[in-house]
């Protein structure tokens, strides 16, 4: 029942990634929810979970776009990989840290695309690099650092010593 639901709520991001949020696009810019889902649950699962996760979401938005071939595969894979790492060696992280790796993970995979299209002839690199993937990376890292501040924001009460 547990995997069901984690698919079809993988399965409603994907659509709601590809078609509820084309309408709110700015400057061709749009956030990548499946990005921040798998840095954070990469950070939940560890790194070995994290990188299936990666590549089987990387797989599905690559049979589901006509972008470069197995490129979701591979950098999604590394970014859950990677996020995993981070949950398990560092202690008390912050909302501030996880935006700043979502930012440097999207830029990452930013540029990657951005060479792929380059070796095909079809990117205008320094104004698709500052124009578009710069500000994508801003856009998924504050997204993400929001997202996850939001999952983690727990109500703190004082509890008395005495109290009974």
């Amino acid at each position: 029942m547990k995997s069901l639901v984690w698919v079809l709520f993988i399965l409603f991001l994907l659509a709601f990634q590809g078609s509820v949020l084309n309408p709110f696009v700015i400057h061709e810019i749009r956030p990548d929810l499946i990005l921040i889902t798998v840095y954070l649950l990469g950070i939940l699962k560890g790194d070995i979970k994290g990188g299936l996760i990666g590549a089987s979401l990387g797989f599905i938005m690559d049979i589901l776009s006509a972008g470069p071939v197995y490129y979701n595969v591979f950098s999604k894979c590394f970014i859950g990989s990677l996020a995993g790492v981070i949950g398990r060696w560092i202690q008390n992280p912050g909302p501030v840290l996880h935006a700043g790796m979502i930012f440097a993970a999207s830029l990452l995979q930013g540029v990657g695309a951005l060479l792929i299209l380059a070796f095909l002839g079809m990117a205008r690199w320094p104004y698709d690099l500052f124009y578009i993937a710069i500000p994508q990376a801003i856009f998924d890292g504050a997204l993400g650092g929001i997202v996850y501040l939001f999952l983690t924001f727990r109500r703190k009460r004082a509890v008395s010593r005495w109290a009974v």
